[in-house]
């Protein structure tokens, strides 16, 4: 084994997809598309402002989530590789970014055994193109001046690079201040992505571009998931044609993101297991009570509990599973403890430590490697990066030197090269 350590649970999608993707909900909204629970009620136009509302505290939330990637993917992965050269000085890292898909975080819910709804007699109204510019000015100036307050907010106490990444944002707002872009997209005049068959949107087909292009300009320093949730028109026809995983920017596994609104149990989920386990493909899902959106009081976090994925990992044994961030944000640990005992019983269950950002939040992960011999071969370090990077609590140099302090050389080992690479199934 060569010298290659990896983040094996990153993000470096950036404030550019978060805002373009906002701009794709918005013109769904306006045309009467976006799949809320029943897209043909009239109660549903009647409460068209509070559309607007959730937009804006949508995006003023994934601000507070990603502003510090306001550059693009490439610069966030040099980032992560300066800082890993800082804590290990000897060797590289690679990295494992992770796809999320926020478009459907709005939309209705999919329950265990639910189904994607097919609303019958639903047309596409034509937008307005003023109206569109003009409610995408009210959301975007609101957000400009939420920006300039945080700005104001740390002008006397942060770094430079927090006030560089202000500035980042308050270009991307302009940058994207125009929507003739998008309608143009949605007109088909504008050719997205080269993968073909799903329903595409601005913000996803924009970082699903860039990620592939980085694979390809970066070989062998990254193996991106894609980002699968069924309520996206197409998706898992797309997943399981098998184009995700072809050429040389191709994708190396799944990211599931329950939280976003669909359960693990959710009928169309089981073709997404079953061709991830007959072509060897591994599947990483959140399976913290935080995350995005935050708290641990959000609707839908307890889609992520692992008991949910439970039977998945009974029925297809074979099948690589990553439940990360070991149940974390539970003060019980009823969720890890769940994790580990799968990990005991099954062969194909790993977790990660991604967000783990102190040492008294490690401390009790620790104690569980200790006691648990089969979690050493299982267990994974990963950043999160950078949803955890501005959180107040911690920096990268900070992250690692708490890794370092809980862990031994040889432990970090077994979380930073073996297990990943053992995971995903690739020559180190």
């Amino acid at each position: 084994m060569g010298n290659h350590r990896y983040d094996a649970h990153c993000h470096i999608f950036t404030l550019k997809y978060a805002v373009k993707e906002i701009k794709n909900m918005l013109h769904d909204m306006l045309c009467g598309t976006y799949p809320f629970h029943d897209p043909t009620s009239k109660a549903l136009f009647a409460a068209r402002e509070n559309w607007f509302d959730d937009l804006k505290q949508l995006l003023r939330q994934l601000y507070e989530l990603i502003h510090a990637a306001g550059g693009s993917e490439e610069e966030n992965l040099n980032f992560l590789q300066e800082e890993a050269i800082k804590a290990f000085p000897s060797g590289d890292l690679r990295i494992i970014p992770l796809m999320m898909d926020i478009f459907y975080m709005l939309a209705y819910p999919l329950y265990k055994d639910g189904d994607i709804q097919k609303v019958r007699g639903l047309k596409m109204a034509q937008v307005d193109e003023k109206e569109y510019q003009d409610r995408w000015n009210e959301i975007l100036d609101d957000f400009k001046t939420y920006v300039q307050l945080q700005k104001l907010a740390l002008k006397a106490t942060a770094k430079g690079e927090v006030g560089g990444n202000v500035e980042q944002a308050l270009q991307i707002i302009e940058e994207e201040r125009h929507v003739a872009e998008t309608l143009r997209l949605k007109s088909g005049a504008l050719k997205s992505t080269g993968f073909e068959g799903f329903y595409q949107t601005g913000g996803f087909c924009y970082h699903l571009n860039n990620l592939v292009d980085l694979v390809i300009k970066r070989k062998g320093e990254l193996y991106p998931f894609v980002a699968i949730d069924p309520r996206r028109p197409g998706i898992i026809d797309t997943l399981v044609s098998g184009s995700f995983f072809k050429g040389d920017g191709r994708f190396y596994g799944v990211k599931l993101y329950p939280r976003m609104g669909f359960h693990p149990q959710s009928k169309p989920m089981d073709a997404v297991y079953k061709y991830c386990n007959d072509n060897h493909l591994p599947i990483i899902f959140h399976c913290g009570m935080g995350g995005f959106p935050p708290s641990t009081t959000w609707k839908y976090f307890d889609f992520g509990n692992p008991l949910n994925f439970e039977p998945v990992v009974k029925k297809y044994p074979k099948l690589k599973i990553d439940f990360a961030h070991l149940g974390s944000s539970d003060p019980s640990y009823d969720w890890a403890k769940t994790i580990v005992r799968l990990i005991n019983e099954n062969d194909n269950v790993y977790s990660d430590l991604a967000c783990y950002t102190s040492t008294d939040e490690l401390k009790p992960m620790k104690k569980l490697w200790d006691a648990n011999p089969k979690l050493k071969s299982r267990l994974m370090f990963g950043t999160d990066f950078d949803v955890m990077y501005f959180t107040g609590k911690v920096n990268m140099q900070i992250y690692y030197k708490n890794f370092k302090t809980i862990f031994k050389p040889d432990e970090l080992k077994l979380l930073m090269c073996d297990n990943p690479v053992k995971f995903m199934g690739i020559n180190a």
